[in-house]
């Protein structure tokens, strides 16, 4: 039993399931299915050359490569099993970036976006998101503001929807999207033990107005599905400068059901978090203060 155990961890272990990204079809593999080669070593390597260059190309000695997967240093490329056995095959890989499957980066626009933010200029809502806070070491009886929500972990749950309800959660072609759609796609529940107190929400859930707009109006000159739509004065006026929107902050709940956390994280990596009691209290929009910012000591 002690040898399947010790089997189990060392194939689930963090080396084991390493994922690196192959640079000549830019997927995410496991380490143990692509190796490094010399990029001077490739076989085959004229069918990665890009028929039109394009001005945002990564060439590597004319390849069509991503940089992710390059090492400059020593002029190797991780390249994944598949995508080397179609090349000594002298075929090109089908998902190449070669292969017309090159897209370009984010643009700044979209890619410094939040949570909040991306949800505010979506025009389909397949995923609501429930953040559930707590201290990471049990017994915290502080919450540093400089250490607050440094990593995140979770998992995904899905049901059947209606498609016609989720149609509704759209209005015509005004954007950014009306902020009540804040109130049917985030929650926020505080885990903390009784008597203790959290502050602050996560920076993901702020909304800048400023960052909304540019996003609209790239979207708006780039993208052919949003090509039609009406940037809204109204609506943009809606939204904070900066700052999480009330629409969220309405439906903060405080929860001491840290136990429930316990069973969601559960597997054989230890969670370093206390057990306590199910107490659910929603927040009230009277308890917010004119800046739109929890006050300290709201959950006390």
């Amino acid at each position: 039993m002690d040898a399947i155990i010790g089997e189990f961890i060392e194939r689930t272990s963090n080396d084991a399931l390493k994922i690196v990204v192959c640079t000549c079809c830019a997927r995410e593999v496991s380490a143990s299915d692509a190796s490094h080669y010399l990029i001077s070593e490739i076989p085959n390597q004229h069918l990665l050359k890009p028929q039109a260059v394009h001005r945002d190309h990564d060439l590597f000695d004319g390849l069509l490569l991503e940089p992710i997967g390059v090492d400059s240093s020593t002029k190797k490329a991780m390249i994944c099993n598949e995508c080397h056995e179609r090349l000594k095959q002298g075929k090109l890989p089908p998902f190449a970036l070669a292969n017309d499957m090159w897209i370009g980066r984010v643009p700044s626009q979209l890619s410094e976006l939040t949570l909040a933010e991306r949800l505010l200029i979506s025009m389909y809502f397949p995923t609501a998101y429930v953040f559930k806070l707590f201290p990471k070491h049990a017994g915290s009886a502080n919450w540093d503001p400089s250490q607050l929500y440094s990593g995140l972990k979770g998992n995904v749950s899905t049901y059947p929807l209606d498609p016609d309800l989720v149609a509704d959660m759209v209005d015509g072609q005004l954007f950014p999207v009306a902020p009540k759609i804040l109130c049917s796609t985030v929650a926020v529940t505080f885990i903390t033990p009784s008597g203790k107190h959290a502050r602050g929400l996560p920076s993901q859930l702020r909304v800048r107005r400023d960052k909304v707009y540019a996003a609209l109006c790239w979207l708006k000159d780039n993208n052919p599905i949003y090509a039609n739509i009406t940037i809204s004065n109204e609506r943009l006026n809606l939204l904070p400068e900066d700052d999480i929107p009330m629409e969220i902050i309405q439906n903060v709940c405080q929860s001491d059901d840290v136990e429930a956390v316990v069973r969601e994280h559960e597997g054989y990596v230890p969670v370093d978090v206390e057990d306590g009691e199910s107490v659910r209290q929603p927040a009230e929009a009277a308890d917010v203060d004119d800046s739109g910012r929890i006050p300290q000591g709201f959950f006390s």
